[in-house]
């Protein structure tokens, strides 16, 4: 056991700490590729998940009992917490709030369709359903691994190049694994991740959130 707790902490150390300063370290030629990237990390995520025979593959799929009262705080936390971003929009230079709906409506209906999917789907099979499964031992306090997957989740976004994309993802991370703690869904948390997400890119924010291709 304590053989299998070492290699997860250099395992840990190598995918969630040197990995993102590697690829931050090398700036705009990661930055480009960052949707591939993720789904390359989340393909080999979800692969060592599902070869280990501890994991609960329900947590796949899993939508908890009290889902209205959590859609109830996750549209409340939306409501105040979008109206502060609104405001820091406004303070953000290059950022026009809402031109994207009303200068490009057609990418941004693709946008709301495909990142729930593409984005923050992956990164909470990532940083939530694989984080906490996987370093539990390591990190046994539940508020241990929602901070820590918070950081981690914070420090991949430093390959974006910019201040604003690791604190909002910190804020958001903080969200996410609240989330996760209390209802064990990949479903529901993905649902918040993706809300949060869409409105970001709605208010112009996605520039500090996005590489480039494809």
């Amino acid at each position: 056991m304590a053989n299998l707790q070492r290699r997860r902490a250099v395992e840990f150390s190598v995918l969630f700490i040197l990995l993102p300063l590697l690829l931050a370290w090398q700036g705009e030629v990661m930055r480009r590729w960052i949707i591939p990237q993720l789904l390359a990390f989340t393909a080999l995520c979800l692969w060592l998940l599902l070869r280990d025979p501890s994991f609960d593959r329900r947590r796949l799929t899993a939508w908890p009992r009290t889902w209205r009262t959590c859609l109830a705080r996750i549209t409340a936390l939306l409501l105040v917490g979008g109206t502060a971003v609104l405001a820091l929009a406004f303070g953000l230079p290059g950022v026009e709030p809402f031109a994207l709906p009303q200068e490009r409506p057609i990418l941004w209906l693709a946008v709301l369709l495909l990142y729930p999917v593409l984005s923050a789907l992956p990164q909470e099979l990532i940083f939530r359903v694989f984080f906490f499964h996987r370093y539990r031992g390591l990190f046994p306090a539940p508020w241990q691994l929602a901070l820590l997957s918070a950081t981690v989740f914070a420090l991949a976004h430093s390959v974006l190049g910019n201040w604003v994309a690791p604190l909002l993802s910190l804020a958001g991370g903080l969200l996410f694994a609240y989330t996760y703690v209390k209802t064990g869904s990949l479903a529901l948390v993905t649902l918040e991740h993706g809300l949060w997400g869409n409105w970001l890119f709605t208010l112009g924010l996605g520039a500090y959130f996005y590489g480039g291709h494809i």
